[in-house]
């Protein structure tokens, strides 16, 4: 009678073990690696403006993806103001001397969070990525003399006026963010992204007129929190 007994009660404790588990089950492989790999493109807003970004992230496992990113953004001193003036609208900024396009080539990694206890309609993540960056700077306005400010009989390039002048600055940036992405479906996704992203150059970046009006002129370090919208193209 007491060996029948102890053979139930292993019967039992093997079946409690069998039993699946229904409150959190781990995601199937298939559903991981439709959400883990794929490529597209950002729409960003930063202080200093919109941006353009591109993408592709490809699963490693368990939730963890590589990522490289690519973007194209304006850099700005935050001390720039823009005018408008004359009949036909017109803009115009005081003391500045370059435009600037920041470049950055990043890699990374991308970890899901929670995924054992959310469902895949939505799914946070964190994001840590890091790489060179360039910036592209072109001439404000005619600088004949090459002195870095503006005086009488030197016209406004405009945004492409001058592009073809630009010199290039080498630095290094680095991301850190957090956002997930939405929707159930295997083919695309879509995501929100809200992050911090900081570069340094090793040579100053011209952004203002060297006048005394104007301290630090140049600078080496950009900082910015960045929102990112992203569009994705999921490979099954």
């Amino acid at each position: 009678m007491r060996l029948l007994l102890v053979l139930a009660l292993c019967a039992a404790a093997a079946a409690v073990r069998a039993q699946p588990d229904t409150v959190f089950p781990p995601p199937p492989d298939s559903a991981a690696t439709a959400y883990g790999s794929g490529g597209g493109f950002a729409l960003l807003l930063s202080e200093y403006g919109f941006g353009l970004g591109a993408l592709y992230r490809n699963r490693l496992g368990g939730g963890t993806s590589l990522l490289v990113e690519t973007s194209v953004s304006v850099g700005k001193d935050e001390r720039e103001q823009q005018f408008f003036v004359g009949l036909f609208g017109d803009t115009v900024t005081p003391f500045k001397r370059n435009y600037v396009l920041l470049l950055p080539i990043h890699l990374g990694v991308e970890h899901r969070l929670f995924r054992r206890h959310i469902e895949d309609n939505f799914r946070p993540f964190v994001q840590l990525s890091a790489g060179p960056t360039f910036a592209y700077q072109w001439p404000y306005f005619e600088d004949i003399d090459d002195d870095g400010v503006r005086e009488v009989g030197e016209e406004l390039n405009g945004a492409f006026g001058g592009i073809g002048e630009g010199e290039v600055r080498f630095g290094t940036g680095a991301t850190l963010a957090i956002g997930a992405y939405f929707g159930r479906s295997r083919r695309a996704a879509q995501g929100v992204r809200f992050g911090y992203t900081a570069h340094w150059f090793f040579e100053p970046v011209d952004l203002l007129e060297t006048v005394p009006e104007v301290e630090d002129p140049s600078r080496q370090f950009f900082g910015t929190p960045v929102v990112g919208f992203h569009f994705v193209r999921l490979i099954e």
